[in-house]
């Protein structure tokens, strides 16, 4: 099983939701499948620096998306070599069956 990782803008909500006292970190904790421990770390951390807290958390949406793009891009690219391969080998079958008798 991966490790999961949240966006700092996750963190920085939740943090905010148990600072003010909007939700306790039980209720945090069920809700979103946290440790307790990690969650008196992020607390910790977000008393401390504010909104400076977590700056290289998790994967942003627009970062994980652009992954994505390049990944499909590539297969595309893939693939349409492996499509053009397989025309020239179908074409090259196609005349040996015609000048055969």
């Amino acid at each position: 099983m991966s490790r999961r990782s949240f966006s700092r803008e996750f963190k920085l909500g939740i943090c905010q939701e148990i600072v003010s006292g909007l939700r306790s970190k039980a209720q945090v904790c069920r809700e979103h499948g946290l440790s307790p421990g990690m969650l008196d770390r992020w607390v910790d951390q977000f008393k401390v620096l504010g909104s400076d807290a977590f700056p290289n958390s998790g994967r942003s949406g627009s970062g994980m998306v652009l992954d994505r793009t390049k990944e499909l891009e590539a297969l595309v690219g893939r693939q349409a070599l492996e499509i053009e391969f397989l025309k020239a080998a179908l074409k090259r079958e196609e005349l040996r069956e015609k000048r055969q008798p």
